[in-house]
C-alpha cells in the first residue's frame, strides 16, 4: 500500500457514511423493536404478577410460575447491546479488515459494514423479543410453546440478510 493510498483511506474514514432510506428504516425498526420489548416485558410482568399467589417468593418456592423478579433482565441486556453496537458503529474501522484495501473500495466496504451491524443489531432485538415472548408463554402456561413453523422460518429471517451482506462484501473484493 502506497502513502497516497493510505492518505486516501484515512480521508475516507474521517467522513461518516451516508445512510440510505433502507438503512434508516432498519434503524427505526430496531429502535421500535427495543421499545416493543420493554412494553411486552412490562405487560407480561404485570400479567404474570396477577397469576402469582400471595406470599410467593421465587428464590424460596420454585414452582411452575415464571420468575417475575427476573423479567427485566432481558430488556436491560438488549438495551445495553443495542446502544453498544450503535456506538461501536459510529466510527468506521477499515483497519480491522484482513484484506488489502483499495481506496476506491473503502467507501463501499464502510457502507456494507455499517449495514451489517444494523442488521445484527435489529436481529438481536428480535431474538430477545422472541425469547421474552416464548419464555413467558411457555413458562406461565398461557401458551403452548414454540410452533413448529417457527423453527424453519426464524433462521431464514435471521440469517438471510447477513448472508446477503456477506455476499455484497465478497463482490467488492472480486471486482
Amino acid at each position: 500500500m502506497t502513502a497516497s493510498n493510505s492518505i486516501e483511506i484515512k480521508e475516507s474514514l474521517e467522513k461518516k457514511p451516508k445512510m440510505g432510506i433502507w438503512d434508516r428504516v432498519i434503524e427505526i425498526l430496531g429502535f421500535s423493536s427495543l421499545i416493543l420489548l420493554w412494553v411486552m416485558t412490562y405487560y407480561f410482568q404485570h400479567l404474570g404478577a396477577e397469576a402469582v399467589p400471595e406470599g410467593y417468593n421465587f428464590f424460596e418456592n420454585p414452582s411452575e410460575y415464571w420468575a417475575s423478579n427476573m423479567t427485566y433482565s432481558i430488556p436491560i441486556i438488549a438495551t445495553i447491546l443495542f446502544f453498544g453496537i450503535t456506538l461501536y458503529n459510529q466510527t468506521p474501522r477499515i483497519s480491522e479488515y484482513t484484506i488489502q484495501n483499495q481506496p476506491e473500495k473503502v467507501d463501499t466496504l464502510i457502507r456494507i459494514n455499517a449495514k451489517l451491524w444494523r442488521w445484527i443489531k435489529f436481529n438481536l432485538i428480535i431474538m430477545f423479543i422472541l425469547i421474552e415472548y416464548f419464555s413467558f408463554h411457555s413458562g406461565s402456561g398461557f401458551g403452548t410453546g414454540i410452533p413448529t413453523w417457527f423453527i424453519i422460518v426464524f433462521p431464514v429471517l435471521l440469517f438471510a440478510p447477513i448472508i446477503y451482506l456477506f455476499m455484497e462484501f465478497a463482490k467488492t473484493q472480486v471486482d
